[in-house]
């Protein structure tokens, strides 16, 4: 009845589950073949929590090299001393422009870090690819 719901494309996919009923081993080496290809493939969770990981460790580079060298160069120009604090009074409540100044510089330069990034990537397969035809061409 779902698959009806849902359209004929679903249908054979409705008709080919196992229901989790099945005590069948057969069922838990398929469910067990799948989860693994699923979790450990390329391309598949196991990179994704890989670029987790990766991207929290650069998240905590970017904020350092953003709260301790370079708003301490901003704390001068700005009144009463601490970017962070740095507020516009608005009708009964505050802008907080000093946070928005932290996303800002923050975005930047994680925007700017990858860029460099994806362009020294793309350069190293340009070169490696344009090796490869050289020496295949060679041979």
């Amino acid at each position: 009845m779902a698959a009806a719901m849902l359209g004929s494309s679903w249908r054979g996919v409705a008709a080919t589950v196992t229901r989790p009923g099945d005590d069948s081993p057969m069922f838990l080496q398929r469910w067990f073949r799948e989860f693994t290809s699923f979790m450990f493939s390329k391309g598949n969770a196991l990179d994704l929590a890989i670029g987790v990981v990766v991207g929290t460790q650069f998240q905590q580079i970017v904020n350092a090299l953003t709260n301790d060298l370079l708003m301490p160069l901003i704390n001068p120009f700005v009144p009463k001393g601490d970017w962070k604090d740095l507020i516009i009074p608005y009708f009964g409540g505050e802008i907080a422009v000093g946070k928005l100044i932290d996303v800002s510089i923050n975005s930047l330069v994680v925007g700017w870090a990858l860029f460099f990034m994806f362009k020294t990537i793309k350069r190293l397969e340009h070169l490696a690819h344009h090796d490869t035809t050289e020496t295949s061409g060679k041979s």
